[in-house]
C-alpha cells in the first residue's frame, strides 16, 4: 500500500502519527487501526495532555462514531485511575517536615491537610503578623505533574479580592518545596460547625472560635475540646452569641455571605468547583471566608467533550453535569444548595458508602425534601436549597447574583419561588446508562462483533 501524498489528505500529517502504513515490519501492524487511535488518545491523557474527542473524530472519519462513544469512556476511565493513584499518594503524607520555617515564615502548628497540601498557622518573620502557609507535601522532584496545579490554585485566589475569599499575598519555592502564602483566618470551617450541630445539645459557642487563636499559638493541635469544656461551663448565659439547630437566620447570612464570594469569583471568570462545607470558614464575629480554589477552572463558554476532569472534587457535593465532563457557573451553585442542606439538617442531602451508586443516587434520585426532615425549616429557605439542586442546570439559578438575591429577599421575610419549570424527564439517567452500556463488556462495541 502506498502512503498518500501530502496533496492527497491535508490530514495526512495527523494521521501518519498514529497509523504507520507503510512499514510492514511494525509491530503493531496486524492491530485494527482503531485500536491504534486508542493508544494514541490514552497516551496523551497519560502526558497530562487535554485530546479532543471531536476532533479525533473529524480527523478520522470511518471511526467517527466508535470514537465519540468509546474515547469519552476511556477519558473517564484513566481519570478515575490517575484519581486512585493521588489517593495513594496522599495517604502517604509526610506526617512531619524537615524543616520549622519556609520562605520567611515561622510555622508555628497544622491547621488541616486538603488534596494537594498542608496548611499551617506561621509567623511572618519579617511584619510578625500571623499568616496561614500552604505546602505542597513532596519535592518539586516527586510529583512535577502537580506542581501547575498548586501553582495555577495560588495564582488564581491571588487575583480574587473580596471580603469572603482567603486573599493570598505570595508563592515561592524553596529547598525544593512549593509554597504560598495566605491570610490567617481564626476561625473553623462549616463542617466542624455540623458535627457540632450533630451532638446532644446541638450547640456551638462564638468561644470555641475565639479560643482557637491562644490554643494554636500554644502548640496544641486539637483545641477545640478544652473550648468545648469552657463553653458548656457557662451554657446557662443565654446572652451568649451561639449557633443552633434552629438559627435560621444565621444559616441564610452564612450562604448570602458564600453567596456573594462566589458571585465576586464567576464575574473573574473563575468557578471555584469544590465548594463543600470544608472549604466555607466561619470565624468568631461570624464572617465566611471562602477558601481552596486547588481545583477552580475558567469558566467556558462551551462545555467540554473529554471528561478527564468530570469527577475533580468532593463527589457528594458535585452537581450531576459534572459527573458527565461538563462545567457551567451554576455547577458551583449546587454545591452551595448541597452546603446549606446539610448546615440546616445536620446531613448529607446524597450519601452512600459505595462511590458507583453515589453516583447513581446524584444522578437520578432527588433529595429528601428538608421540612419532610425537620418541619421547623423556613418554607422560603427550603425552596432555595431545591432550587440549588434542582438535576437539570437550566433549572438552577442561572447566576449567583439570583441565588444571592433570593437568600436576601428570604432574610427580609420576602416570600421565593421555585426555579423548576419541568419534572424530572429522566436526561440525566439516560445519559448515565449509556455511559454504563459503553463501559462494559457487552457494550456496543461487543455487539458490533469489533
Amino acid at each position: 500500500m502506498n502512503v498518500p501524498s501530502p496533496g492527497d489528505n491535508e490530514d495526512t500529517e495527523f494521521q501518519l502519527l498514529g497509523l504507520p502504513v507503510n512499514d510492514d515490519s511494525h509491530p503493531l501492524r496486524a492491530r485494527e487501526p482503531f485500536e491504534l487511535l486508542v493508544s494514541q488518545f490514552v497516551d496523551e491523557l497519560r502526558h497530562g495532555k487535554k485530546p479532543s474527542v471531536e476532533l479525533y473524530a473529524r480527523r478520522f472519519p470511518p471511526h467517527a462514531a466508535r470514537i465519540r462513544d468509546v474515547f469519552p469512556v476511556l477519558a473517564m476511565l484513566e481519570h478515575t485511575r490517575i484519581a486512585k493513584e493521588a489517593q495513594s499518594i496522599r495517604r502517604n503524607m509526610p506526617d512531619r517536615f524537615p524543616f520549622t520555617r519556609i520562605g520567611n515564615c515561622e510555622l508555628i502548628s497544622e491547621l488541616g491537610r486538603g488534596g494537594m497540601g498542608v496548611v499551617f498557622q506561621a509567623r511572618d518573620l519579617q511584619s510578625g503578623h500571623l499568616v496561614a502557609v500552604k505546602i505542597l507535601p513532596w519535592r518539586v522532584s516527586i510529583v512535577p505533574e502537580w506542581v501547575a496545579r498548586f501553582e495555577h490554585e495560588a495564582r488564581t485566589t491571588a487575583k480574587l479580592r473580596h471580603r469572603n475569599i482567603v486573599p493570598v499575598f505570595r508563592y515561592d519555592q524553596e529547598n525544593g518545596y512549593c509554597f504560598f502564602v495566605m491570610q490567617f483566618v481564626n476561625g473553623v470551617g462549616l463542617d466542624y460547625v455540623i458535627d457540632r450541630l450533630r451532638e446532644t445539645e446541638g450547640i456551638i459557642y462564638t468561644e470555641e472560635i475565639q479560643h482557637q487563636e491562644s490554643q494554636r499559638l500554644s502548640g496544641a493541635m486539637k483545641p477545640i475540646p478544652a473550648a468545648k469544656a469552657q463553653a458548656d461551663q457557662n451554657a446557662a448565659n443565654s446572652r451568649r452569641r451561639r449557633l443552633t439547630r434552629t438559627s435560621w437566620n444565621s444559616f441564610t447570612k452564612i450562604g448570602v455571605q458564600a453567596t456573594q464570594a462566589l458571585r465576586a469569583a464567576h464575574a473573574a471568570g473563575i468557578l471555584h468547583n469544590d465548594i463543600k462545607p470544608g472549604n466555607l470558614l466561619l470565624d468568631a464575629e461570624g464572617r465566611v471566608w471562602v477558601t481552596d480554589f486547588g481545583l477552580s477552572q475558567p469558566i467556558a463558554e462551551r462545555p467540554p467533550k473529554e471528561l478527564e476532569r468530570a469527577i475533580s472534587g468532593t463527589l457528594r457535593y458535585m452537581a450531576p453535569e459534572r459527573l458527565l465532563g461538563q462545567q457551567n457557573a451554576n455547577a458551583d451553585l449546587y454545591s452551595m444548595g448541597a452546603t446549606l442542606y446539610e448546615l440546616c439538617l445536620q446531613r448529607a442531602a446524597f450519601e452512600h458508602p459505595d462511590r458507583d451508586e453515589l453516583m447513581r443516587i446524584i444522578m437520578e434520585e432527588r433529595p429528601v425534601r428538608p421540612r419532610d426532615i425537620n418541619r421547623d425549616i423556613p418554607r422560603g429557605l427550603e425552596t432555595i436549597i431545591l432550587n440549588c439542586l434542582e438535576k437539570h442546570p437550566s433549572d438552577r439559578y442561572p447566576t449567583a447574583g439570583a441565588l444571592l438575591t433570593d437568600l436576601l429577599r428570604h432574610a427580609r421575610g420576602q416570600s421565593v419561588s421555585s426555579t423548576s419549570r419541568r419534572s424530572f424527564s429522566g436526561f440525566f439517567r439516560a445519559i448515565q446508562k449509556r455511559l454504563s452500556r459503553r463501559s462494559s463488556p457487552d457494550g456496543p462495541d461487543k455487539k458490533r462483533g469489533q
